[in-house]
This record gives C-alpha cells, structure tokens and sequence, in this order.
C-alpha cells in the first residue's frame, strides 16, 4: 500500500484541529472519515473537502478528495462500533486514526463537579480508548496501523483551574506509550501530539471559562495572556498540528512511536 491512498478517521473533526487534519490528511491522497458528535459540523467540513459531504457518502466531489461525514459519540462503545462499521462500509477499514475529539472547562478545583469530572475524562480520555480498541483489530490483521492520539502540554505539565483536563490528557500520554509498546512488532504506532494553546473555538471557550472560574484575571485579558506564555510569541496555528500529524501517519513515521511530541511554540520542553 502507497503512503497515500489510505483511510484515515479522524474524531471531532467538524471544526478546529480536527477539521486541519481531516483537510491536510485528504490533501495527502487518503479517504478521510470526518467524524464529529454534531452531524451538521461533519457534513460541512466532509463538503469543504470533497464537494458533497452528505452523511453517508463516500464519493469522490469537486473537492479533489474523498471524505464521508460521520457522527458518533465516542464516550459510547456502541456508538463507536458504529461508527467504525460505518466508515468502514463507505471508505475502507481504517488504516489511520486520529484521536482528537476532546473537551475543556475550568473551574478552582474544589469547586469542579464530580459530573464536570466525569464529562472531560470521558470525551478526552475513555473516548481515545473506545476508538483504539475498535480499530486494532483490522489494524493488526493487516500488519500495519497509526494511531495519532491528540493531547496536549497541559498532559506534561498540569496548570490551575483545568485540574480534570490536565488529568485527561497526562493520561493521554499514558495510553500512548501503553499501547506503542503492546503493538510495537505488528507494524502499528501509536503517538500523541501536544499542541500548546492553539487559535481555535476552544482557546476563546477557555478564556471565557477563565473568567467565569473565578480567577483573578490578568489585566490583559486570558486570550492575551495564554499567548504572553508562548515563547514563540503566537498561538498555534490549526495547520502546524495537522502536518505533525500527516507525518506520523506516513511510512516515514515507522519507526516512531510512544513518543508524545510537542507543537507548542516552546513553551513545552519535555
């Protein structure tokens, strides 16, 4: 099998990183499952690539790619096997999964309701595991496989107020090297991105979350502050995450994996 030409899933892609990835992923040559909780956000970025983008629909459009819209909920076992069953029948068993379906809120820890908990590790993390485990079999039985889990700086080095999504995501990384270790002769990888604060719908959702936590406010504002601590001076761009990704999910990328590689401008170092 070619580097391109491949499928790839890719969750919580109706917007954001997910939707830079499915993009670029599709840009590559690869049959991309744009798979989203929000149908209408599926079908838009599926159109954006392919030129049709109609949920269940895996043709070839104007775009120049090959997208199907999938919705599923990936805190669901279910749902997920759907899903999977699904994006198979359209395009092809997956051969790439990305992991980035993923939630934040924030709130001073004593505060953060035990239902908060539960919503935030099971969007970001039980979800990653529900989807892993519904492609490796194919995976394994064809004898090749990328599994690109999307985490964060804040799974290296937790911050206030996001107490429970810095949990989510440390443990992130934890399955990461779990599972590059378990599958590491069957031609399969697993690794995780980290980006920092990236300029998406989530990094103006943080900034509104911080004010509402509670805590003191810088007197720039939160939006401006969490760009003050990237050394490289800007947010990230949607885009640099998805080329990390398009190469991990290459034949070049094969003799990496259980790494958990940082797209944060500096601000992460280890």
């Amino acid at each position: 099998m070619s580097d391109a030409g491949r499928v790839a899933l890719v969750t919580g892609a109706g917007r954001g990183i997910g939707a830079a990835i499915a993009t670029r992923l599709a840009a590559d040559g690869h049959r991309v499952a744009v798979c989203d909780a929000h149908r209408g956000r599926a079908e838009q970025t599926a159109r954006a690539i392919d030129g049709t983008g109609h949920h269940g629909t895996g043709h070839h459009g104007t775009g120049g790619g090959r997208a199907a819209a999938v919705v599923a909920d990936v805190t669901d076992s279910g749902s997920v096997a759907a899903m999977v069953d699904e994006v198979t029948g359209l395009l092809g068993a997956p051969d790439i999964l990305v992991n980035n379906a993923g939630v934040i809120s924030a709130a001073p820890f004593t505060e953060l309701a035990e239902s908060e908990w539960d919503r935030i590790l099971g969007v970001n993390l039980k979800g990653q595991y529900l989807c892993a485990r519904a492609v490796l079999p194919d995976m394994r039985r064809r004898g090749w496989g990328r599994i690109i889990n999307i985490a964060s700086d804040a799974g290296k080095t937790g911050e206030p107020y996001i107490a429970h999504y810095a949990a989510s995501k440390f443990g992130v990384i934890g399955l990461t090297q779990s599972l590059a270790l378990e599958y590491a002769r069957e031609g399969i990888t697993v690794n995780a991105v980290c980006p920092a604060i990236t300029d998406t719908d989530m990094m103006t959702q943080l900034a509104a979350e911080m004010e509402r936590s509670g805590a003191r406010a810088p007197a720039e504002g939160w939006r401006a502050a969490f760009v003050a601590e990237i050394p490289l001076g800007r947010p990230m761009a949607p885009a640099e995450i998805a080329g990390v990704c398009a190469f991990l999910a290459g034949d070049a990328a094969a003799a990496i994996s259980g790494q958990a590689i940082n797209v944060s401008g500096a601000h992460e170092m280890h």
